[in-house]
């Protein structure tokens, strides 16, 4: 039985990216890969997380409460790339390594637990389709400008680029589904007393 289509896995995606200068597809992500396959492997991880640090419906956690561990600090995941503080916290923080940063008091101790709204970077399996492929056609345009630097030679041009970064917001809209009338800050203002 057919499954039909898969989302891209890294391996695809790595694959894709050493596809546009015309190198050997590679079997498997290993340390034992070709130096071309290295740094097509890492130009997709960086791309990853900048494209991710933008957040997106799939790797927003709003309101996530931190709660401080015996030493009064806050011991942040690895995968945040970005936070803010949010709900009844009062104070401004900000994350230093892998623990928050109290700014307002000038101190890595909690003496309660903070609510962040924060974006967390994903594997790239974790992802959706459209994440995926916009990911993999910004690496790819990525590895050509190191290998070429010559738009007119790229097998992936900026309109590629730009539909699959349209995909991928309208997807993020469609989950979001903003109304207007009540996400805008203006008309909110407008209706307060």
């Amino acid at each position: 039985m057919a499954l039909g289509l898969a989302p891209l896995t890294e391996l695809d995606a790595v694959n894709e990216i050493l596809g546009t200068i015309a190198e050997s597809p590679i079997n498997s992500l290993d340390a034992e890969v070709v130096i071309d396959a290295s740094l097509a492997m890492q130009i997709l991880k960086t791309t990853s997380a900048e494209v991710q640090t933008s957040g997106w419906w799939f790797n927003r956690l709003e309101g996530y409460e931190l709660v401080p561990d015996v030493r009064k600090e806050i011991q942040l995941p690895p995968n945040v790339l970005k936070l803010k503080a949010s709900g009844e916290t009062t104070s401004k923080v900000a994350q230093r390594g892998l623990r928050l940063y109290d700014l307002t008091n000038k101190t890595y101790e909690f003496e309660t637990s903070v609510t962040v709204d924060l974006i967390q970077g994903l594997d790239f399996e974790e992802m959706p389709s459209s994440a995926r492929v916009y990911i993999t056609i910004r690496a790819a345009r990525k590895y050509q400008d190191r290998y070429f630097g010559d738009d007119s030679t790229h097998s992936y041009t900026k309109q590629d680029e730009l539909e699959a970064l349209a995909s991928l917001k309208n997807e993020d809209l469609e989950f979001d589904d903003p109304n207007m009338l009540e996400d805008s800050q203006f008309v909110t203002g407008l209706r307060k007393p």
